[in-house]
């Protein structure tokens, strides 16, 4: 692996990831049913005030504005630059599943570094699906990708989101000082991280 950006770009991909709780698939421009983009816009409006909280994107989201950001991270997965994989709820009774968030990739290749965001609808949340999401992400992107540190950047004032940092085994290095504006409002965020080594 003397060229990492070469085997990286090769490798990297949205497979499917499966677990116990969930099921994570990368996301498709113009996919049918529970993976459309009209189904991903119907699940942020039911839940919009919810994400709103966290999410400084999505008071201004219509659905134009979000068939945009799924052709950016297609074109970011094919330039392997990231991606972004929609959560689904595995249901005994529907082999697609419940689709519930989405969780994202942003990579610095020269670093072998990815930053890791997410978000869940709210009557998903306290599941342990997006805890799950995070190790099936974590170990896809250790073993598979060889990347060497991953992070999350998370609002001061979402427990919640910190929670599943710590449950994944991601370690707190600081504050990141009005790292975003949220509803007007500059608003700390905490760092949390992993290594390979901390893992392997």
């Amino acid at each position: 692996m003397d060229n990492f950006e070469d085997f990286f770009t090769e490798a990297f991909e949205t497979a499917t990831l499966k677990g116990n709780l969930v099921t994570l698939k990368g996301i498709r421009e113009n996919a049918p049913g529970a993976a459309s983009a009209e189904n991903i816009f119907a699940t942020i409006e039911n839940s919009r005030d919810f994400l709103a909280e966290h999410l400084p994107w999505i008071p201004e989201t219509d659905i134009f504005d979000l068939k945009k950001r799924i052709r950016s991270w297609v074109l970011n997965e094919r330039f392997g630059q990231g991606g972004c994989w929609l959560i689904f709820r595995n249901s005994p009774t529907d082999p697609e599943g419940d689709f519930a968030g989405s969780i994202m990739m942003d990579v610095n290749l020269r670093n072998r570094s990815a930053t890791l965001s997410y978000w869940l609808a709210k009557q998903f949340t306290g599941q342990g699906l997006m805890t799950e999401s995070v190790k099936l992400i974590t170990k896809f992107a250790f073993e598979r990708l060889k990347l060497n540190r991953l992070e999350l950047l998370v609002s001061v004032h979402n427990g919640k989101s910190a929670a599943v940092a710590t449950r994944c085994g991601f370690m707190e290095e600081g504050i990141n000082r009005d790292y975003e504006l949220i509803n007007g409002k500059f608003v700390d965020h905490r760092r949390f991280s992993l290594l390979a080594r901390d893992v392997y």
